[in-house]
């Protein structure tokens, strides 16, 4: 009679949790079903808001551009495609994009970062001084190519010592350009990559400091990157935390739809004229 029991008791709770494991998967298939019909509609109205940036672009940007000549400067994770669209933004405000600065991943590593300081100090143009405040070598480096490579209002030719700095960085390869040199502009735009893992913080924290660094020269200057680029250890993180940077440097945080794409264009022209703004989904 005890073994007939246990039986029954083993057979029931057997079939109780086929039950329970039965409803819970319908429960899961459930949430599966409503989380696939959400994502769908995010999609559906993300490509709408693409769309209507896309036909909007030309009235938007107008000629805010125009005759801006502009450096783009590239970290080590941008993506070529939106390097592109931005670069066609632009251009359909009127402006050109002037030359292309690569950023290096030396120029993020930790263990590069005090030779990163002696090339910066010893590359210094006799006619250039450095922002004394500016201690991380990465802000440092950004002091010194907007000095050398941004100017406010009429660009004018680089002088030797101008070009020799240049050099010096490329050689010691933390950046690098096609050609002998890289020319002269008024505004400029650095794009990044999206999220930054925990574990190279110190490459998000860099690219900001550089951008902030960069953006005290010149008519205007915008950092751009993609969806997530404002969460975590991204780069637009470090200077929307900081009131005074934020303040400098506007920032665009999905630059990687045809909206964030519109609205680097956009943010450059109103950071030329005195308007810095963030843009994005992203916190401010």
């Amino acid at each position: 009679m005890l073994l007939a029991f246990a039986v029954g008791v083993a057979l029931g709770g057997g079939v109780l949790t086929r039950f329970t494991a039965d409803g819970d998967l319908k429960d899961l298939h459930a949430q599966v079903d409503r989380l696939e019909q959400d994502n769908a509609r995010l999609t559906d109205r993300a490509r709408a808001a693409d769309d209507f940036a896309d036909a909007a672009a030309p009235s938007a940007l107008g000629r805010s551009l125009a005759g801006v000549p502009v450096l783009m400067v590239l970290a080590p994770s941008a993506d070529r495609g939106d390097v592109d669209q931005i670069s066609r933004r632009i251009t359909d405000g009127g402006g050109s994009v002037a030359g292309t600065l690569r950023l290096t991943d030396d120029l993020y590593a930790e263990d590069k970062a005090e030779r990163l300081r002696g090339v910066v100090e010893n590359a210094v143009p006799t006619d250039v001084t450095l922002n004394a405040s500016l201690v991380d070598p990465r802000a440092r480096a950004g002091d010194l190519l907007g000095a050398v490579l941004l100017a406010e209002g009429a660009v004018k030719p680089p002088s030797n010592g101008r070009t020799d700095a240049l050099a010096a960085l490329q050689q010691a390869g933390f950046v690098d350009f096609a050609g002998p040199t890289v020319p002269g502009a008024r505004a400029a735009v650095v794009v990044t990559g999206g999220t930054v893992p925990g574990d190279r913080a110190g490459e998000g924290q860099g690219i900001g400091r550089l951008a902030a660094a960069l953006s005290r020269h010149g008519d205007g200057t915008v950092l751009a990157g993609r969806s997530g680029s404002s969460q975590g250890a991204g780069p637009i993180v470090v200077v929307r935390q900081d009131r005074a940077l934020g303040e400098e440097l506007a920032t665009v945080d999905d630059a990687d739809t045809v909206v964030g794409q519109v609205s680097t264009a956009l943010a450059l022209a109103q950071a030329m004229r005195d308007d810095v703004r963030a843009y994005g989904a992203g916190r401010r």
